[in-house]
C-alpha cells in the first residue's frame, strides 16, 4: 500500500465517541429485531442509514478507485490513505 499524505484520525472527541455508541445500539437494537422477530420497521432502517453516514464521516472512509479513475461506491469503502481510495480531482478547463 502507498502511503498517502493523508491524515487519520486517532483522537476522538467524547461527542464522536457517542455517536459511535449510538450507532452500535442502534445496530443492535436492529439486529436483536431480526434474530427474535425476523422483523424490524423501516424507521430503524432509516436509522441504521443514518448512523452508517455518520460512522463513513467520521473516519473520512472512501470509495475505491476504479482502473479508470472513478469512484466505485457501491463496493465496501476504504481508509483515506489507502492507495485505492477515491478523491475528487477537479477538471481543468
Amino acid at each position: 500500500m502507498k502511503k498517502k499524505n493523508v491524515k487519520l484520525k486517532t483522537e476522538l472527541t467524547r461527542e464522536e465517541v457517542t455517536e459511535l455508541l449510538n450507532a452500535y445500539n442502534s445496530m443492535d437494537a436492529i439486529c436483536t429485531d431480526f434474530r427474535e422477530m425476523f422483523d424490524t420497521d423501516l424507521g430503524k432502517v432509516r436509522k441504521l442509514e443514518d448512523m452508517s453516514t455518520k460512522l463513513k464521516d467520521i473516519f473520512d472512509f472512501r470509495p475505491v478507485t476504479d482502473s479508470e479513475g472513478h469512484p466505485n461506491h457501491w463496493r465496501p469503502y476504504v481508509m483515506p490513505d489507502d492507495e485505492r481510495a477515491w478523491y475528487h480531482v477537479p477538471k481543468k478547463d
